[in-house]
């Protein structure tokens, strides 16, 4: 099967929180079907973290969520801030009519969750999680371990 890219539509994508998310900001921006083109962070550190891309791509940065989200500069948002607050930035921007991403476990309770569920059915977003710890070197190795029947 052969994909035209050239009809596809690029997503743009903001990225929430910089110091983990500083990854994904050269990662979306390597893409032929994405372009990041705002950042947020509250921590003028973590913002240095991406000042090179920034600069070169020519991306908007800010220190406030609110401006971020009302700025209309992307399509979808990338949560790599602090877990706590990804359930209640996801509902504030897929009540704007933003896709979100959460890069790691999204609420501290049970009722965030459903209201996180509520919101992605009320709105039409897509809401999608995607867990990195699994992937990492320990984990892979502890699976092994048990996978092989020695622990």
């Amino acid at each position: 099967m052969v994909i035209n890219m050239s009809a596809m539509k690029i997503m743009r994508i903001g990225v929430m929180g910089t110091l983990r998310g500083a990854t994904y900001v050269e990662q979306f921006s390597n893409r032929e079907d994405s372009v990041v083109t705002a950042v947020c962070d509250f921590n003028p550190k973590s913002l240095e973290n991406v000042k090179e891309i920034v600069e070169e791509k020519n991306i908007a940065v800010f220190d406030n969520f609110d401006d971020f989200i009302e700025s209309g500069l992307f399509d979808a948002v990338m949560l790599a801030n602090y877990f706590y607050e990804h359930a209640p930035f996801a509902i504030r921007a897929m009540e704007k009519g933003i896709h979100v991403l959460s890069e790691c476990t999204p609420a501290l309770t049970m009722a965030e969750c459903v209201e996180l569920c509520r919101t992605v059915e009320r709105t039409g977003c897509k809401y999608m999680l995607a867990e990195n710890y699994p992937q990492m070197k320990f984990n892979r190795e502890m699976k092994k371990i048990c996978d092989g029947g020695t622990l």
